[in-house]
């Protein structure tokens, strides 16, 4: 059996791992014994077909589980040996699952053979009424209650990054001791925040002040937030700014910009002036070395903080 999973929303497809892994736990191997992870790093043909052609211990069969393999682009000669090799394979009475943090390279023949998997599941982000459903859910597993009006604010200000909704959502219910989480909870403990710890960065970077980045992003870290967490609101909000400017120069009024960004009018409100003050060129050459980092985040051996301090210096 062959399980592809990948897409741009990590956290839905890391659930699913998590999921399959914890099934195969409680209904063919308790000891967990019988689950092999190979990631891309560690990856090799003679690796994979040691683990593929030994039964389960104990067991009817095997979990075998490869990450990233294609979003680190592996060479040609070694993905098309492994397409022939699963290909034989496919009678096994093992699992297998491809899980991919990310979109990977639709147009390489291991991608299309995995794609044709009738186990195969495209992760895309969650968009308006699908968003806050899911938000609704994760809010009622938890016990947790939140206003329409809040739930709003919240979404338009962290959009579809699960990873960093389900972190706000766990926080707001903390703080309200999972009684109703009201728009001005979200404004004071959300919003508040990004304005402190993103803005401040945001200006400094756009500004090319390394020095003042650097002391920033080090104070972020010193409050407890991670790497991957600040450059996602960084990445999130260079986009906005980019379209903010983008819509400016097409004439287009402050007003009409939250529909058409379907974005919340305090985040436009907060946004402008910042938009107004450097060009769009510049904010697109910022969001492209951040995008640039984010893979490099996601493949590189060098520590996090290392590789956005790097950026810093960079830009």
């Amino acid at each position: 059996m062959f399980i592809f999973l990948y897409g741009q929303d990590s956290y839905r497809s890391s659930q699913k791992l998590t999921e399959i892994k914890q099934n195969f736990i409680e209904k063919t191997d308790p000891s967990g014994i019988n689950i092999v992870c190979l990631t891309a790093e560690d990856f090799s043909l003679e690796k994979f077909n040691g683990a593929a052609s030994q039964s389960g211990f104990l067991v009817a069969k095997r979990l075998i589980i490869v990450k990233n393999l294609l979003t680190k682009k592996p060479l040609k000669e070694t993905a098309d040996d492994l397409v022939e090799l699963l290909k034989k394979l496919a009678g096994n009475d093992n699992i297998f699952v491809f899980w991919e943090n990310g979109l990977p390279d639709k147009r390489t023949a291991l991608f299309k053979y995995l794609n044709t998997s009738q186990l195969v599941q495209d992760f895309t982000p969650l968009e308006n009424r699908k968003l806050a459903d899911w938000a609704e859910k994760y809010l009622a597993a938890k016990g947790g209650q939140m206003a329409k009006s809040a739930l709003v604010l919240l979404l338009s200000c962290i959009g579809h990054d699960l990873w960093l909704l389900a972190n706000e959502l766990d926080k707001l219910m903390a703080y309200k001791n999972n009684l109703l989480i009201s728009q001005k909870d979200v404004e004071e403990l959300v919003t508040a925040k990004l304005n402190e710890n993103i803005f401040g960065l945001t200006d400094a970077l756009a500004a090319s002040n390394k020095s003042q980045a650097l002391k920033l992003l080090q104070e972020q870290l010193n409050l407890g937030l991670n790497e991957t967490y600040l450059l996602a609101m960084m990445l999130r909000q260079f986009r906005i700014l980019a379209e903010i400017k983008s819509l400016l120069s097409q004439g287009v009024l402050p007003q009409e910009m939250a529909s058409k960004l379907k974005l919340h009018p305090f985040v436009i409100k907060k946004s402008l002036p910042q938009a107004q003050k450097f060009t769009l060129t510049k904010f697109k050459n910022i969001y492209q070395k951040l995008v640039e980092v984010e893979k490099k985040i996601k493949s590189s051996a060098l520590p996090k903080q290392t590789l956005l301090s790097l950026l810093i210096m960079a830009i």
